[in-house]
């Protein structure tokens, strides 16, 4: 008769599997630190616990630093009033969305991930564009294929289950806009920044 304390299970760790009885799944996937803040935002809204206020790092995205304004930005990048309205539209779509969720902490979180995520692509992929005078169309075609896709898959995967924040890619947009506007992102070259 075989011992059943004995296992032999040669597999690699992560595939053993040593149960009498399973009922459900089993997921071997690591959760990314997104994944596992969504699903942390998921409980604060079940739960309803909020903050107070703004969190410190977030201040950090939620202050102007400059005196232009988000339409005069996009105009300095060539954008006509058509560009700059949808913009504007944007920005505001997403805006209410932040009002909405500024008291959830990993709402926060998520925001500031994505806040980090928009403004490294932006630095490197937009700037070196705008640097060397491309094109508008080459610098909207790069925004759209390297910050606001990508940005929309991570959402898709690590968010897969989010219903509460649950972006759209016009809201991506808007966050572009909301750092634009507050003056962490610059479409144009200017001198004395």
């Amino acid at each position: 008769m075989p011992d059943p304390q004995n296992v032999s299970n040669i597999a690699p760790v992560g595939k053993q599997v040593n149960v009498g009885q399973l009922n459900g799944n089993i997921d071997f996937s690591n959760i990314s630190r997104l994944g596992q803040r969504f699903r942390r935002l998921k409980e604060e809204v079940d739960k309803d616990i909020r903050l107070s206020d703004f969190m410190e790092d977030f201040k950090n995205y939620n202050t102007k630093l400059d005196g232009r304004s988000m339409p005069d930005k996009l105009m300095d990048g060539g954008f006509s009033n058509l560009e700059i309205l949808r913009a504007t539209k944007r920005k505001h779509m997403y805006s209410k969305k932040l009002e909405k969720n500024k008291l959830y902490e990993t709402a926060q979180l998520i925001d500031m991930e994505l806040f980090s995520l928009i403004s490294l692509y932006f630095e490197t992929y937009i700037e070196p564009l705008i640097d060397e005078g491309a094109a508008k169309t080459v610098v909207k075609q790069a925004v759209l294929e390297k910050i606001v896709q990508p940005i929309i898959d991570l959402i898709n995967q690590d968010g897969k289950d989010d219903t509460f924040m649950n972006y759209t890619t016009n809201e991506i947009y808007g966050m572009i806009f909301f750092l634009t506007g507050k003056c962490h992102l610059n479409w144009a070259v200017y001198d004395s920044i």
